[in-house]
């Protein structure tokens, strides 16, 4: 089964709009900025991984959050384009032709990195964050990405995207245009920068910048100009001129629809547009072509309404409009995208041209149908590619049989089962593989769109015979209406879906059919037998089925075996078997035969009326015979009558002047010998054929031998053209010349389908053999003289002397067209078998047919016509040897008619060249002609003509053709010349498709000269009884030999090789994959292959160049305790006791110094570690210049009268067209923060300068004094002059103070002495084990002196600053970096629970932690800077770049789990304070400390500069947070999963209080009440806040779990909708994964687990009677989320959710109606009046008026009810709950039962019941 999970899987992020700005040169040359917005999934993203081609010249990359709250301004970041395509590596040995596995696995391995991303953009910092909505609830806030790019292609040919020029290819005339042509998965990426991925869907809002005109500039009054013309995918919003360049125009495109970069495209050129739209009725549909083409436009999309009325009577279309480009030479014929499909110009043609019509309408057909499945609908998997194709391609056919009748669709079908079934015999994979993950090649695409919609035709069939629906027809309009309600998840369909919808359709299990058709392969071989048996009036059939596929299979070796087996062959195909047996008047007996096992006969009942054998016989003549027979007797029995029926309807097919008997001579007609007659009338069965699978059921190959007769009839007697093609099919394999007549008169009858006279006159070939008097060389010859020749001078000649001189070409009537192209092509089948050469006489007549071709009168062009003559010429002239058993006369001969037929081709050509043929249709069938001569020895084999035509500059077909041509003539390794110029075309070609085609054709063309006989390979002998393992052996042995005779062939030939090596290391860094890879097959056919050497022992790494020496590594030591007392302190950190914190020691207490190189001369280095500096001072801005600088930016641009001044200047939106010719260098506040952001600044007064250049260009640009923007020009100038005078003072002052201080003597703390202290003066008490010693490990020599006194107050963490926050401080980045702080281990009493084991955290994580805690207090330190203090008034007002980690501040609590408590807040002053001056805060994100400490509140060292009380109130009213801590993992690991990441910290950390102490509190009532008693008092000393218990359900809540109200579903599932919305209910929405989400234990501990995804499933399956059974499913998400988390983010994302359900839930449980339920019972009432079953109930009942007056005697007047009375209660409001409706209604229908007892009164009650009933349950 396939997998449901959508491809790929998550990158971290999910892209929800993309914008595109680009400019484009029809140069070659794109200026593009990208813009795109994504949503981050992992709180752990660091990096993005985007997909771009290495071609791209990326300039710069922005991010920015443009959050209503808190938004980032856009900010330049780092960011790397990697090509993995790096040039191979020079090495010995070096890389040769041999060492191509070695370049195969880098090309794979490369490819692999290159879906990967190859840019990434660096999000780190901060930007991935998560911010409270306009809702209150928490979201990641979106980063939108901007990326400033440049494409530079010139004359370039790269994938993906063509620039057409004037001169490219030699083509002077060429029109400039531009359009993108992807033939691979990943040619998105080669114009954006983008996530090139098909389930990667978003919006899309594209603008294209263009010259106005293709010449440029305005056009003068006499020059003709051509409008350049954006067409692309989405809506065309508008078209304006560009505001900078009025010589430019800007295209607006909007894509609504989610779309996948892969379905999104344009065009932009002089295109010319015609609106094929007939009316109204349906969407737009516009066509686009270069100039001169628009005639033949018209002409080719005239049917496109038709098209789009057909398939949108199925489904609605899904887009605005849809648009069809015709451009030149693209690499597909036809490209498919959003809205738009691409195609070459080639398909159009004028009204002259016959063929392609058909060809235009079959591929703009599908074109049209994939906009509904392909753009809008695309595949949940690659294993559903099969489902895509094959129902755009089913569908596709349902139209072709609309537009051209149901034979051509019969026919069509007919030859694609027997090619399918042809292919399907175990070579081929099944339709759909489960679990594949590379996307099919070529081949098994057109194989899939050869079986798939064959195989959805079978299931069509078999719902509708079986089932009880109409078929694929009810199942496809509800895919398509799934798709736009939003019903199919993100529009993409998977077999599962699609079967399920099937079922739901028809009610059949279709399991076995998904396993034999979808799940298996091959195709069924089936071999009938019949036999009847008179006496029983029964027709024994007998069926023997077998499997040519798993015969296949198992015939191949045990290890070709073990492979092939994947293909899973079906075994065995069940199924039901239509049989129809016809009698002589063609009526049909219909059986059904199930097929259930291998072999079996059925017997099938045939009550023929008639009392014995009768035969119609077919023949004309005899038709007549019976009938003067029948009109000779005096009365005509029944069995008579059906006789004369039999005659009347075969003369339907009859051809009437053969019943001339002098015409039947002159054709030679032959009849059945006596014989013949005699076992034609006298057979014993009694039917005249039998049909078997007449209306393609099966894909299968059946075996059925009848006698000739059988088959005549079939093709006479049954209007069918599948039959009659089966006729004409079996009836080639007896030679008769009966059965040759009566093909002919086939042919003659212009009654039957055209097609069928083809097959027909194509078949007549087989009977040009002895037995039958070469009967079909004279049939042909006749048929073509007698339809398209002048009258013979004499109408009995024989064939080598009859003369057929064509008439004037009239093709008027497409069917003789066609039938007269295919006797053509017969007649090169008609050969001496002696000689095996064509008739002379045939050759003859087709060079005529060359030489007197008369088009003048006839109204259709005869470029096909000509170009079938050419090519039977060439098939006549090039088979056979016609220089054997002939004498010198009749060789010269033979001679001068071929210097004549290649005298006639030159001849043709060359009128060609002077004046082209349709897509020079003559010169490509001349140019195969010509190869075929060359490689028949009748033409020398110089390559000239061939090189001539590969030229750059003639039509791409032609140059396909003559590329074929010389690597067959000129095969690699025979001519040098001819090698290079071929690896010459291959790597600089002006065709893409041109090079991949050579490249294709190296390693084909040496393969055919293998299969020619140039290279020769030993011939193995004949062995007889070998088993398979031998049989293995001999065939391995053998490829061996070829393998190795190639390549001694090429051994000698070592320029091509060096050649091909050359191109082949070159290739690797070239973008295009597939000439890499025909390059890789050409070099593994011809040359062997060395192993790839082992990587040696220098590895170069190329590293970032580093300023300055990287600091050494701090020593680590190892402490390994034994069981110590030391507790945690009252953070729950095990770090060394602070100065003045007493600690109750144990017995045996001794201080601990650590002391290593006791002798050793250390000292302490008195050198200052560098302070990190930050971005925005890293050109020396000073400390006090950039808070100035930062916080008169912050007030300018809040001040009202920046409002002008706050951005750049946009000429288009503030309508300032001449901007940039007045204002030279313009400033605004947006540019002045950028500047800052980036360190721009050296100093305040740079600052001031282009402040003051902001007011400049205000007063220069708007030089009138009424003007508003100077008027705020002005006020915003006194603003700032007034801020900076301030500003000026204050800095000035603060610069005096500072001075003072620095003159002043300064005395140094005794704790901070330079000089190591003493151990006894400074060292800290520790408590020691009682016991054991420490123990720890020192690797010599080093020196280090480690002494445990603490000497600086180490605090506990603090949370991070917020990114880019208004609220923070620039200064809070800055700190010195300071060693990492060991962790002991906590005391037993802390140890984890066992029953789940908590990840610890890592060494870095913590690294990380204790540097933001350091942050934190170098923040809150006192500075020389508190000068500034009135510049400070609120953290508020000051802007603060991006932090560079945020780091998870987890919540300790109060259960049995264990948590840390990494919240930071200052310690107040005094320890005796009361807590109640801290009880009011009330933070958004809230801290506990544990419920009991046993460690009190130390004072403040002297050595500590602590903060006030005032500031530590003012700190925590600055660390409140909008948003949840989001837990960010160390560099380079992953986060399992965020519920685990948020919900698990590490226990080493953890503070947790006695056990005695721990409170749990279980909800055992339905609903959990407010714990009065049980609450936490908030705790005194260092907690700043508390965690207060969960509260219980409001006291008004209706009844939850005990509701016995029936199920609301619709309600319900709306409850569920509004829970699932809320950002914190992310945790609830799928099951648990315990693999996935990083929790194996979760099952053990929850053991009924519940989320709102399989709520939402129980919902629909309608598996809830109450209200309290989905309440009881509800609640119990939420209890095992509290089970099994402890307390914190986890629990609280609950307590949300569950608050937000108790607050919806009266609206569930409410009896009263909603607005929306008022309204669909409003609706049903009026369905109810006008139904046809409310007649008796409409209106009241009037006794008199219904002559019933005892009525009310029966029924009370109270209780009497009618429909009328319902509705008028409805609308006054009279009914509060919908049971009322229903018991009204339900007591207005007993009334009509207890009065009326029985009758169609009653009857109409039931009906109207039942049908209130199902109206109600729908809608519940």
């Amino acid at each position: 089964m396939a997998v449901e999970e959508v491809y790929p899987p998550s990158r971290g992020f999910v892209l929800t709009h993309q914008r595109n700005v680009l400019d484009i040169d029809f140069q070659g040359i794109i200026t593009a900025s990208a813009f795109l917005t994504i949503e981050p999934t992992n709180p752990a993203l660091r990096t993005i991984y985007l997909n771009a081609s290495p071609l791209l010249q990326i300039n710069n990359v922005t991010l920015s959050s443009p959050t209503p709250l808190e938004a980032f301004l856009p900010t330049p970041v780092s960011f790397t384009l990697s090509n993995p395509f790096q040039p191979l590596p020079v090495r010995e040995p070096p890389i040769d032709l041999k060492s191509h596995p070695e370049i195969k696995r880098k090309t794979w391995s490369a490819m692999g990195e290159s879906d990967e991303g190859e840019l990434a953009i660096n999000v780190s910092g901060g930007w991935v964050r998560l911010v409270e909505t306009q809702t209150s609830n928490f979201a990641f806030a979106p980063i939108q990405v901007q990326i400033d790019y440049q494409l530079v292609l010139g004359g370039d040919i790269v994938e993906g995207i063509v620039f057409k020029r004037p001169g490219d290819a030699g083509n002077e005339f060429q029109i400039p245009h531009m359009y993108l042509s992807p033939t691979t998965y990943d040619a998105a990426r080669i114009w954006t920068p983008c996530v090139d991925s098909l389930w990667e869907r978003c919006t899309w809002e594209l603008e294209f910048i263009v010259p106005r005109y293709l010449e440029g500039g305005e056009p003068g009054p006499d020059e003709e100009a051509y409008p350049v013309m954006v067409v692309s995918s989405g809506e065309l919003m508008e078209q304006v001129t560009h505001p900078h360049d009025p010589n430019k125009v800007i295209f607006y495109y909007l894509q609504t629809n989610p779309t996948s970069v892969q379905h999104i495209s344009f065009a932009a050129g002089p295109f010319e547009m015609h609106c094929c739209s007939a009316d109204e009725s349906h969407k737009p549909i516009l066509a686009f072509c270069l100039p001169g083409e628009l005639d033949n436009l018209k002409h080719s999309t005239s049917w496109l309404p038709r098209a789009m009325t057909f398939y949108a009577e199925m489904g609605s279309y899904p887009f605005t409009d849809f648009k069809a480009v015709f451009v030149n030479n693209p690499r597909t014929e036809c490209s498919t995208s959003a809205t738009l499909a691409i195609l070459s110009s080639d398909l159009l043609h004028p009204p002259t041209i016959i063929e392609e019509a058909l060809e235009i309408r079959q591929i703009l057909s599908l074109a049209l149908i994939q906009q509904w499945v392909g753009v809008n609908i695309i595949q949940r998997t690659l294993a559903d590619t099969w489902l895509i194709n094959g129902l755009a391609l089913y569908i596709q056919a349902q139209f072709i049989r609309h537009l051209l009748g149901n034979n051509e669709y019969r026919f069509r079908m007919k030859k694609d089962i027997d090619k399918c079934v042809q292919q399907d015999q175990g070579s081929q994979w099944p339709l759909c593989v489960p679990g594949i993950i590379d996307p099919p090649d070529a081949n098994t695409t057109a194989f899939i769109n050869l079986k798939a919609p064959l195989v959805l035709h079978i299931l069509d069939r078999y719902i509708a015979k079986t089932g009880t629906s109409l078929g694929l027809s009810q199942v496809i309009p509800r895919i398509f209406v799934a798709s736009l309600s939003d019903e199919l998840q993100g529009n993409s369909l998977s077999t599962q879906y699609f079967f399920r919808q099937c079922r739901k359709v028809s009610g059949l299990d279709l399991q076995t059919f998904q396993d034999q058709w979808i799940f298996g392969s091959g195709c069924p071989k089936l071999s009938i037998r019949t036999n009847f048996i008179k006496k029983k009036l029964i027709v024994e059939f007998t069926v023997n089925q077998s499997q040519p596929a798993h015969e296949y299979i198992q015939s191949l070796g045990e290890k070709a075996r073990k492979t092939a087996v994947w293909r899973r062959p079906t075994r065995f195909f069940e199924g039901s078997l239509t049989v129809r047996i016809h009698e002589a008047d063609g009526a049909p007996f219909e059986h059904l035969v199930d097929i259930k096992t291998p072999s079996k006969t059925f017997p099938l009942p045939f009550n023929t009326k008639y009392k014995r054998t009768r035969r119609s016989g077919h023949i004309a003549a005899r038709f007549s015979k019976m009938q003067d027979a029948l009109a000779d007797e005096a009365a005509n029995d029944e069995e008579d009558e059906a006789r004369l029926q039999a005659a009347d309807r075969a003369g339907v097919f009859a051809y009437p002047p053969w019943e001339d008997e002098e015409e039947c001579r002159r054709w030679r007609v032959a009849e059945w010998g006596e014989n013949d007659a005699d076992a034609l009338m006298l057979e014993n069965g009694g039917y005249e054929w039998i049909r078997i699978d007449p209306e393609c059921e099966w894909l299968a190959s059946i075996e059925y031998n009848e006698k000739p007769w059988c088959w005549i009839s079939q093709l006479q007697g049954d209007r069918d053209v599948v039959a009659q093609l089966e006729a004409i099919n079996r009836m080639r394999a007896y030679p008769s010349p009966v059965i040759a007549s009566e093909l002919a008169r086939t042919v003659l009858v212009k009654n039957y389908y055209y097609r069928v006279r083809m097959e027909a006159a194509r078949a007549l070939a087989v009977y040009n053999v002895s037995e039958c008097d070469y009967i079909g060389y004279f049939l042909v010859l006749k048929l073509f003289q007698t339809l398209y020749c002048h009258p013979p001078s004499d109408p009995d000649a024989e064939a080598p002397d009859m003369e057929c001189r064509p008439l004037p070409n009239d093709f008027s009537n497409f069917s003789d067209y066609f039938v007269k192209k295919s006797l053509i092509a017969t007649m090169p089948d008609l050969r001496d078998m002696a000689t095996r050469t064509v008739w002379k006489n045939v050759r003859v007549i087709l060079l005529d047919l060359l030489k007197l071709n008369d088009n003048t009168g006839n109204a259709y062009s005869d470029s096909y016509y000509l170009a079938a003559v050419i090519t039977a010429i060439g098939n006549a002239f090039t088979f056979g040897s016609t220089q054997q058993s002939l004498n010198e006369d009749e060789r010269e001969a033979e001679m001068a008619l071929l210097r004549e037929s290649t005298d006639a081709l030159d001849r043709v050509m060359t009128m060609d060249r002077l004046v082209p043929s349709h897509h020079n249709l003559i010169t490509k069938a001349g140019l195969q002609t010509h190869i075929k001569s060359i490689l028949a020895g009748q033409r020398t084999n110089d390559a000239r003509l061939l090189l001539s035509y590969t030229r750059e500059g003639n039509f791409e077909p032609i140059r396909l053709v003559a590329f074929d041509g010389l690597l067959l003539c000129k095969p690699p390794g025979r001519s040098l010349a001819v090698d290079r110029y071929l690896i010459d075309v291959i790597r600089a070609d002006n065709s893409l498709t041109i090079r991949r085609h050579v490249a294709r054709g190296l390693s084909e063309s040496i393969l055919m000269t293998l299969a020619l006989g140039e290279i020769q390979v030993p011939q193995p002998g004949v062995v007889e009884d070998e088993n398979d393992d031998a049989k293995e052996k001999r065939l391995e042995a053998q490829n061996t030999a070829i393998v190795k005779a190639v390549r001694k062939d090429f051994s000698k030939r070592l320029d091509i090789k060096s050649i091909l090596q050359d191109a082949l290391i070159s290739s690797f860094t070239l973008p295009d994959h597939e000439v890499r890879m025909a390059l890789l097959k050409a070099a593994e056919v011809i040359s062997g292959s060395t192993t790839e050497p082992l990587p040696g022992t220098m590895i170069t790494l190329q590293t970032p160049t580093v300023e300055s020496a990287p600091p050494l590594p701090t020593p680590k030591i190892r402490l390994s305790m034994g069981s110590s007392e030391i507790r945690p302190d009252a953070q729950g950190y095990g770090f060394p006791v602070l100065d003045g914190q007493s600690i109750t020691p144990t017995a045996a207490t001794t201080p601990l110094r650590i002391t290593l190189n006791a002798n050793g001369n250390f000292q302490q280095p008195t050198q200052k570690k560098k302070e990190k500096v930050l971005k925005q001072q890293k050109n020396g801005l000073s400390d006090n210049d950039f808070k100035a600088i930062a916080i008169a930016l912050q007030k300018l641009i809040g001040h009202k009268s920046s409002h002008w001044f706050r951005q750049p200047v946009d000429a288009v939106r503030d309508n300032a067209a001449d901007y940039a010719a007045i204002i030279k260098h313009p400033m605004d506040l947006q540019t002045i923060s950028a500047k800052l952001d980036n360190g721009m600044y050296t100093n305040r007064q740079e600052f001031v300068v282009d402040v003051k250049l902001i007011i400049s260009n205000c007063y220069s640009y708007n030089v009138s004094p009424a003007s508003p923007v100077r008027k705020a020009g002005e006020a915003f100038e006194k603003m700032f002059n007034n801020l900076w005078t301030k500003t000026e003072h204050t800095l000035s002052s603060s610069a005096a103070a500072a001075q003072q201080a620095a003159l002043a003597p300064k005395a140094l703390p005794a704790a901070r002495s330079t000089a190591l202290p003493a151990p006894s003066a400074v060292e800290a008490t520790l408590p020691a084990p009682k016991s054991t010693a420490v123990k720890f490990k020192v690797k010599p020599p080093k020196n280090v002196t480690i002494d445990t006194s603490v000497t600086e107050h180490v605090p506990p963490m603090a949370p991070p600053p917020l990114p880019s926050s208004k609220k923070a401080t620039p200064s809070s980045t800055k700190s010195p970096d300071r060693p990492p702080v060991p962790t002991f281990p906590t005391s037993e009493a802390a140890k984890p629970s066992k029953k789940r084991k908590e990840p610890s955290r890592s060494r870095n994580e913590l690294d990380d932690i204790l540097g933001a805690e350091i942050d934190e207090i170098e923040k809150r330190r006192p500075s020389l800077n508190d000068g500034l203090s009135d510049l400070l008034p609120s953290k508020s007002e000051s802007p603060k770049p991006p932090a560079a980690k945020k780091i998870k501040i987890p919540n300790p609590s109060t259960s049995t789990s264990t948590s840390t408590s990494a919240s930071y807040q200052p310690r107040t002053k005094s320890p005796e304070k009361p807590a109640s001056a801290l009880i009011d805060i009330k933070p958004k994100i809230k801290f506990s400390t544990p419920a009991s400490s046993h460690t009190p509140t130390p004072p403040p060292s002297s050595n500590q500069s602590l903060p006030s009380a005032a500031e530590t109130k003012s700190n925590v009213k600055k660390a409140k947070l909008k948003g949840l801590s989001v837990t960010i993992p160390p560099e380079g690991k992953k986060a399992s999963s965020i519920e685990r990441s948020t919900a698990s910290p590490a226990p080493s950390r953890s503070s947790v209080p006695p056990p005695a102490k721990i409170q749990s509190h279980k909800n055992t009532s339905t609903h959990p009440q407010p714990h009065s008693q049980s609450q936490p008092q908030p705790p005194v000393g260092d907690a700043i806040a508390y965690v207060p218990t969960r509260q219980g359900p409001p006291p008004d809540l209706p009844p939850t779990v005990q509701n016995t109200a029936p199920m609301k579903n619709k309600r319900a599932k709306g409850l569920i909708t509004a829970l699932s919305k809320d950002i914190q209910a992310v945790f609830f929405l799928k099951p648990v994964d315990p693999i996935v989400d990083g929790c194996p234990t979760y099952f053990q501990e929850i053991k009924h687990p519940m989320d709102f995804e399989t709520i939402t499933k129980k919902i629909d399956n309608k598996k809830y009677k109450n209200l309290g059974q989905f309440a009881r499913d509800v609640e119990l998400v939420f209890a095992n989320c509290r089970q099994f988390n402890p307390p914190g983010e986890i629990t609280q994302c609950a307590d949300h959710v569950e608050a937000l359900y108790w607050k919806e839930w009266p609206k569930v449980a409410s009896s009263k109606m909603t607005p929306d339920e008022r309204k669909a019972m409003g609706s049903l009432i009026a369905q109810a009046l006008k139904s046809h079953l409310s007649e008796w109930f409409r209106t009241a009942v009037d006794p008199i008026a219904l002559g019933i007056p005892q009525y009310f005697d029966i029924i009370p007047p109270e209780d009497a009810r009618d429909l009328t009375l319902i509705k008028g209660k409805f609308d006054k409001g009279q009914y509060r709950e919908a049971k009322h409706i229903d018991e009204d209604v339900e007591l207005m229908l007993e009334n009509a039962r207890v009065f009326n007892g029985d009758g169609p009164v009653v009857e109409a009650a039931n009906a109207l019941g039942k049908w209130w009933t199902q109206q109600r349950m729908k809608m519940d």
